[in-house]
C-alpha cells in the first residue's frame, strides 16, 4: 500500500500544468470548433480524420496493449502509437490527429519529460490534437449502468480538462466500435455538453435503408420526459471506422502507398485519386450536406505515423490540384469530428429523427450480437459489486470527513471501474486471460480502497478518528455464503453503510457454523433473526472455500446514508433457554418451540400448573422440565396438545391472563386423537437440524403482502395478492448453440459475441424440492434441477417482493454440445408480445415481438433477435398485471412467448463466432466449468395501480445495497460495544420521494460533486424541491451548476432542423393505434438559493463548497 501510494504522489505531482501551457499563447492560436479549416459551400468538402481505436483491454490486457507486448498475439502498443502521432503532427501544422481513450492517454502522459509535454500543450491549444469522446474508455451501451458511465466520463473528462483547461474538452461523442447503442447513453451525452454522436456499427438491415433513404444523419432525442433538452445529433459512419478500401497505410495493412514518382513503374496517382474521389461522391450521396467524414485509421493504427501522413498528405495534395485542374468542386483536407459537425451545422441540413435505440444489433441475417449480454456473468457481477463499493467510498471520504491522502486509492478505483465500462470488459467478450486481468485489477482497487471504510467506521464507532482501530474490519464473499471470520469467531460485529437517500430495510445474512445465534441492535435490543441452512448446491460451488453450514439472517433497518453496527454472538451450548426444537404439526406448517424456561414458567403458572401435572405425572421419563419438547413416544401419546401456535416465537411474553385462559380453552378442545402420528422423517425434524421437508401436497410462501405456491417438485405455480391470482411459474432451460465454420452466415457459431441457438425450443430440466424452511425473518423453497441448476425461492416478513437466488453450473459440455442457460417466469398474462426493457437502468423501452420501430424486419434467428439489452429489468403486462423481473447484473432476454419472460444467466460455449476474439467462451474454475450464482428480484403489481416510484426505488435498493463489513469482537464484550457509536446518521433526514442523491463525492479541498437525480416519470409530474442546506450536518459555502460531467459550465446546447415532431410518448406511440400526441416542450425550473428543484427525470450536478 506504501509504495503504491508513493508512486501515485509522484505521478499526481508531476501532472500539474503550468497555466501558460493551458492559455493560449498568441491570437494565432485556436481550438475547438474555432481551429476548423473554413468550409465552401458551394464544393464538396472532404473531412479526413487521422485516428487511431485502441481498446482497453480484448485481446491482450491494458498493460500488454500499451507497453505492446505479447505481439504474437496482436502487433499493437499504445506508447509507440503516441510517441510517433506527436512527432508528425510537430512537423506539419497542417495534419491533425484524434484521441480517445483517457486511461491510455494517462497511462502515457504521466510518463513524458517537460519537452513533449509542451508538444502536446500546444498541439492542443491549436487544435490540431483533438480529444473526442474523453471518458476513461469506450464504455458499452448494452451491459454498462448509467451511474458507472458517469462516473468513468466524469473520472476521464477531469484529466483532460485539469491538463489542458478547455481546449481539452470534448465536443463530440465517438462510439466506433460498441455493438449497438442505447437512447439512454444518448441522453447522458446531451446532459454532459456534446453536440453531436458519432456512430460506427448499426443493424445491417437499419443501414441499409439508411443510406437508401440518406438517413445516415439524424436528431436523436434521448428522453421523452426531458424533451429538447435531450436532442443530439447523431451520425452513422460510412465504412464503420476504417479507411476507405485500398487507403489504409498503416504497417499492420497491405495496401499499396502512393507513388508519386512518374518514372516509377509502381506509379499510381491517377489510379488512387480516381478510386477515392469515386468513393468519397457515392459516399455523399448517403448524407444531406456537402461534407462527407473520411475516417483514417483502425485499431491499433499509427504505430508508425509517418507511413500514414505522408501518404495522406499525398493524397489531400494531389486530389485537390486534380479537383482545381478538372473543375470537380472537391475539396480534402485534414480535420476532426468536432469540425466535421460544425461544418454539418453551418450547412443547416433538415434531418430525420429517432426516438428508440439501436439495439440489437446485427451485422448479418445469423448475426445477432445479443450472446454478449450475458456473457462472463461472473464478470458482470463483480463490475456491479465494484460500483456500488465505489460510491460507497466517496461517500464515507465526504461523510466521515476523512484525510484527503486517501484519494489515491479512491482514484485507483475509479480507474478500475472507468476500465471496467469498456466495451469488450463489462461485455465478456475479451479473451481468458484478459477477463482474469480485468478482475486482478478490480481486485487490487477494491482491496486497497477498502481502507476507506475501515477509517471510517473506526472513527464513528469511536468518535475520535485519531485512537488506534477498535476493529480489524474484513470483506467476505457473502455471494458464495462464504466468511471465514464469521465461520470462527464466537462473537463478532457486522457494519453496514446505506448508500441510499433513504431508510432502508436490507436482509443480512452472514455465514456462520451451526449453532444458536442473537444479534443485538445499536440500542441493545435483540433483534428477530434466524438461522438458515446452506443448501448443498452452494456448498459444492468449487470456487467456494467455506466451512459455514447456515447463515444467520436478519433484517437490518438503515438510516439514509447511514453506517449501522450489529453484535453477533453465538451463545454456549449449555444454555438451553435459546435452544429451539422444530415440530410437524401438518403438512402444510411447522413451528419452533423452545423446550426451556418458558416451559417451565408456564408450568408453575398457577392456571397451567393442573394441565401440566395431568399431561406429565405418569411421564415415566424422569426430567425436571416439562415433555412437551421430548421425543419419547409415551409421552406423546400421553398429553393432551396445547395449541402451539400461541407460542410460536413469543420468548415467554405471553402472560396476559386472557390469553392464558384461552390456551387453556384451546388445549381442552385440542382432543389427542387429532394429533398427527409421526412417520420417522416426521420424528427426524424433532432433531435441531435444520427442517428440510419434501411433501407431497402443494406449499406455500406467504407475508402481508403476497403469497406464492409451489407444487410437490418445488417449483412455483401461483402468485397472488390481495385482490388477484395469476399463473406464474419460473423454470430453466438451456439452448444448444449453433457449431459451423463461420466462413458464411448459415456457417455462423454462436460465440461471446453471438447467440444464435440450434433449435427453436430449449431444453427443459427435471426438478426436485430439497428444503423449504421457515422462520420468523425468512420463509424458502429450496430446488435443484439435474442439470446442475439450483434454486432458492425467498420471501422475507415484511417484503413486497420475492426474490429468487440461483447457482447455475458447472454447464456440462461433455456431450461436446455448449449451452446457454436462461430462465423462463411463464404467466397467463397477455401481453400480445409487447415487453418492457430498461435502458442503462434508467429509462425503460418498448418492445415487440418480431418488430422494430424504424423499418420493416426480415427475422432469420426469432430467438436471437427477439433478445435485448437488460441492465436492471424486464417487464410485461396487460389489462389487469404487470410482473416485473429486477436483475442484480446486465443481461439479455425477451418476450418470446405470449405472457413469458426469457432471460439468459449464464453460457459456455466451445466454438468462437469469429468477431475477433479466437478463442470460445469456455469459462472454467477450480477445474470445472464455472458456477454463477445471481438473484432476481420480482415484482407484483396490479395494472390499475402506479407503481413506478416503487418500482425505480427497489431497483435503486438492488443496484446500491448496503455495503457490509465484519469484524472480531473477542476482544470486546456486548457492554462495552454498547457504550460505543454504532449507528450514524449521514443525512439529517431522508429524500423527498421521487430523488436519489447519484453522487456524493470528494472533488477539490473542502468541496464535493453533488448530482441529485429526480427518478421520476414524466406521467407522475411532480417537480421536486430540496433545500440543500439542511440536508447535511456540514455547513455549505457557495456552489455552482456545472454540466452532468462536471468538466464545464452550463453552456447552451445546439438544436437541429427536424423534419418530422417528436412524439410525447415513444413506448405509447409504438405499434400503437391510438392518436399521435405531439411532444411539448418541458419548462425549465428556477431555484431560490440552496432550495433547488429538479423535473422528471432531470440529473443536475453542483459542485459545492463546505465546511
Amino acid at each position: 500500500m506504501s509504495l503504491l501510494l508513493i508512486v501515485l504522489c509522484a505521478v499526481a505531482a508531476s501532472a500539474v500544468p503550468l497555466a501558460d501551457e493551458v492559455t493560449p499563447l498568441d491570437t494565432s492560436e485556436r481550438c475547438g470548433y474555432q481551429s476548423c479549416t473554413k468550409t465552401d459551400p458551394s464544393v464538396l468538402n472532404v473531412h479526413i480524420v487521422a485516428h487511431t481505436h485502441d481498446d482497453v483491454g480484448w485481446l491482450k490486457t491494458v498493460d500488454q496493449y500499451y507497453f505492446g507486448s505479447r505481439n504474437n498475439i496482436q502487433k499493437a502498443g499504445v506508447q509507440y502509437i503516441l510517441d510517433s502521432v506527436v512527432k508528425e503532427l510537430w512537423e506539419d501544422p497542417k495534419r491533425k490527429f484524434i484521441y480517445v481513450e483517457t486511461a491510455f492517454f494517462w497511462k502515457w502522459w504521466v510518463r513524458q519529460g517537460d519537452d513533449v509535454r509542451h508538444k502536446v500543450h500546444t498541439l492542443v491549444r491549436q487544435g490540431r490534437l483533438q480529444f473526442v469522446g474523453g471518458a476513461w474508455s469506450m464504455n458499452d451501451e448494452a451491459a454498462a449502468h448509467y451511474q458507472s458511465i458517469l462516473d468513468q466520463f466524469t473520472w476521464g473528462l477531469r484529466k483532460l480538462n485539469d491538463t489542458f483547461g478547455a481546449c481539452g474538452v470534448p465536443r463530440v461523442g465517438w462510439q466506433i466500435d460498441p455493438f449497438g447503442h442505447s437512447r439512454e447513453f444518448a441522453s447522458l451525452l446531451a446532459a454532459m455538453g456534446y453536440d453531436g454522436l458519432f456512430l460506427g456499427r448499426i443493424d445491417y438491415q437499419d443501414k441499409a435503408l439508411r443510406l437508401k433513404h440518406s438517413t445516415m444523419e439524424m436528431v436523436w432525442r434521448g428522453d421523452d420526459d426531458l424533451g429538447k433538452s435531450s436532442d443530439l445529433f447523431t451520425g452513422v459512419l460510412y465504412n464503420t471506422y476504417s479507411p476507405p478500401p485500398g487507403f489504409c497505410f498503416d504497417v499492420l495493412c497491405d495496401d499499396e502507398p502512393i507513388v508519386d514518382d512518374e518514372h516509377s513503374p509502381m506509379y499510381n496517382v491517377e489510379q488512387k485519386l480516381k478510386l477515392f474521389i469515386s468513393y468519397v461522391k457515392e459516399q455523399s450521396r448517403r448524407y444531406r450536406s456537402n461534407n462527407v467524414i473520411v475516417t483514417m485509421g483502425g485499431d491499433f493504427t499509427y504505430q508508425e505515423a509517418g507511413m500514414w501522413y505522408h501518404n495522406l498528405d499525398k493524397l489531400i495534395e494531389y486530389a485537390n490540384l486534380k479537383s482545381a485542374k478538372d473543375g470537380l468542386n472537391i475539396t480534402l483536407f485534414y480535420s476532426t469530428p468536432d469540425c466535421y459537425l460544425k461544418a454539418v451545422r453551418d450547412a443547416n441540413p433538415t434531418l430525420p429523427i429517432k426516438q428508440d435505440d439501436f439495439f440489437p444489433y446485427a451485422s448479418d441475417p445469423t448475426a445477432y450480437w445479443t450472446g454478449y449480454f450475458t456473457s462472463r456473468p461472473t464478470t458482470k457481477y463483480f463490475e456491479r459489486e465494484g460500483n456500488d463499493f465505489l460510491q460507497a467510498m466517496k461517500h464515507l471520504q465526504v461523510l466521515a470527513k476523512l484525510p484527503e491522502h486517501n484519494m489515491f486509492v479512491l482514484n485507483e478505483l475509479k480507474s478500475a471501474m472507468g476500465m471496467m465500462q469498456h466495451h469488450d470488459a463489462v461485455t465478456g467478450t475479451e479473451k481468458q486471460h484478459v477477463a482474469h486481468d480485468y478482475e486482478r485489477i478490480l481486485h487490487e482497487a477494491l482491496e486497497d480502497s477498502s481502507i476507506i471504510a475501515k477509517q471510517a467506521f473506526n472513527k464513528i464507532v469511536q468518535r475520535d478518528g485519531d485512537k488506534p482501530p477498535l476493529f480489524q474490519y474484513e470483506r467476505c464473499s457473502f455471494n458464495e455464503s462464504s466468511c471465514d471470520l464469521t465461520e470462527r469467531s464466537d462473537q463478532f460485529v457486522v457494519t453496514l453503510y446505506n448508500p441510499l437517500g433513504w431508510k432502508v430495510k436490507y436482509p443480512v445474512r452472514v455465514p456462520v457454523m451451526e449453532g444458536t445465534y442473537t444479534v443485538y441492535a445499536p440500542n441493545g435490543e435483540a433483534i428477530d433473526s434466524q438461522l438458515v441452512g446452506i443448501p448443498d448446491f452452494v456448498k459444492n460451488i468449487p470456487t467456494r472455500e467455506s466451512n459455514a453450514t447456515h447463515e444467520v439472517v436478519f433484517l437490518a433497518h438503515l438510516h439514509p446514508m447511514g453506517v449501522k453496527s450489529f453484535y453477533v454472538k453465538r451463545e454456549k451450548k449449555e444454555k438451553r433457554e435459546s435452544k429451539m426444537n422444530d415440530y410437524y404439526l401438518h403438512f402444510n406448517d411447522y413451528f419452533k418451540i423452545g423446550d426451556n424456561a418458558k416451559m417451565v414458567e408456564f408450568e408453575n403458572n398457577p392456571m397451567l400448573k393442573p394441565v401440566f401435572k395431568s399431561n406429565y405425572e405418569d411421564n415415566d421419563l424422569k426430567t425436571k422440565e416439562p415433555g412437551i419438547g421430548v421425543n419419547s413416544e409415551k409421552s406423546m401419546n400421553s398429553m393432551k396438545p396445547i395449541d402451539i401456535d400461541v407460542l410460536k416465537d413469543k420468548d415467554g411474553d405471553n402472560l396476559d391472563i386472557e390469553e392464558l385462559r384461552r390456551l387453556v380453552d384451546e388445549r381442552d378442545r385440542a382432543t389427542g386423537p387429532k394429533f398427527p402420528e409421526l412417520s420417522d422423517e416426521e420424528m427426524r425434524m424433532l432433531s435441531d437440524e435444520p427442517v428440510l421437508v419434501e411433501r407431497d401436497d402443494e406449499t406455500y410462501l406467504e407475508n402481508e403482502h403476497l403469497k406464492l405456491r409451489f407444487d410437490s417438485s418445488g417449483l412455483l405455480t401461483h402468485a397472488m395478492l390481495p385482490d388477484i391470482t395469476f399463473n406464474l411459474a419460473a423454470q430453466f432451460y438451456y439452448w444448444t448453440g449453433c457449431v459451423g465454420n463461420n466462413t458464411s452466415p448459415s456457417e455462423r457459431s454462436s460465440g461471446a459475441y453471438i447467440f444464435r441457438p440450434k433449435t427453436t425450443r430449449p431444453f427443459d430440466m427435471k426438478y426436485r424440492s430439497v428444503g423449504n424452511p421457515k422462520g420468523n425473518v425468512v420463509h424458502e423453497m429450496w430446488v435443484e434441477s439435474d442439470k446442475n441448476v439450483g434454486s432458492i425461492a425467498r420471501l422475507y416478513n415484511g417484503s413486497k417482493v420475492f426474490e429468487l437466488d440461483f447457482v447455475v453450473g458447472p454447464i456440462d459440455v461433455s456431450d461436446g454440445e455448449g449451452k446457454e442457460y436462461v430462465i423462463r417466469y411463464e404467466t397467463n398474462l397477455l401481453n400480445n408480445g409487447i415487453f418492457y426493457t430498461d435502458s442503462n437502468g434508467r429509462q425503460t423501452l418498448k418492445r415487440v415481438l418480431n418488430k422494430r420501430p424504424q423499418w420493416n424486419l426480415t427475422l432469420e434467428e426469432p430467438i436471437a433477435g427477439n433478445y435485448y439489452p437488460i441492465t436492471n429489468e424486464i417487464y410485461i403486462e396487460d389489462n389487469e398485471v404487470r410482473v416485473s423481473i429486477l436483475t442484480d447484473r446486465s443481461q439479455g432476454g425477451g418476450s418470446l412467448e405470449e405472457g413469458a419472460i426469457e432471460v439468459m444467466l449464464h453460457r459456455r460455449l466451445l466454438h468462437d463466432d469469429a468477431f475477433g476474439v479466437g478463442e470460445a467462451l469456455n469459462e472454467t474454475a477450480k477445474g470445472a466449468g464455472l458456477v454463477m450464482r445471481g438473484k432476481h428480484v420480482l415484482l407484483f403489481s396490479n395494472a390499475s395501480e402506479n407503481n413506478d416510484e416503487f418500482k425505480a426505488k427497489t431497483i435503486l435498493e438492488l443496484h446500491l445495497p448496503p455495503v457490509v463489513f465484519v469484524a472480531d469482537a473477542k476482544h470486546l464484550q456486548y457492554e462495552e460495544w454498547l457504550t460505543k457509536d454504532n449507528c450514524f446518521k449521514g443525512l439529517r433526514r431522508e429524500l423527498p420521494d421521487g430523488l436519489h442523491l447519484l453522487t456524493l463525492e470528494p472533488w477539490r479541498e473542502k468541496q464535493m460533486l453533488l448530482r441529485l437525480e429526480n427518478y421520476k416519470n414524466k406521467s407522475n409530474s411532480s417537480t421536486i424541491e430540496i433545500d440543500l442546506d439542511s440536508l447535511f450536518d456540514f455547513k455549505l459555502r457557495g456552489m455552482q451548476e456545472v454540466m452532468l460531467a462536471a468538466n464545464q459550465e452550463i453552456r447552451d446546447k445546439w438544436y437541429w432542423n427536424a423534419e418530422t415532431e417528436f412524439v410525447d410518448s415513444f413506448n405509447k406511440e409504438f405499434d400503437s393505434f391510438a392518436e399521435s400526441v405531439k411532444a411539448e416542450d418541458v419548462e425549465d425550473v428556477v431555484d431560490d438559493g440552496y432550495r433547488v428543484k429538479l423535473r422528471a427525470k432531470q440529473i443536475r450536478t453542483f459542485i459545492v463548497n463546505y465546511e
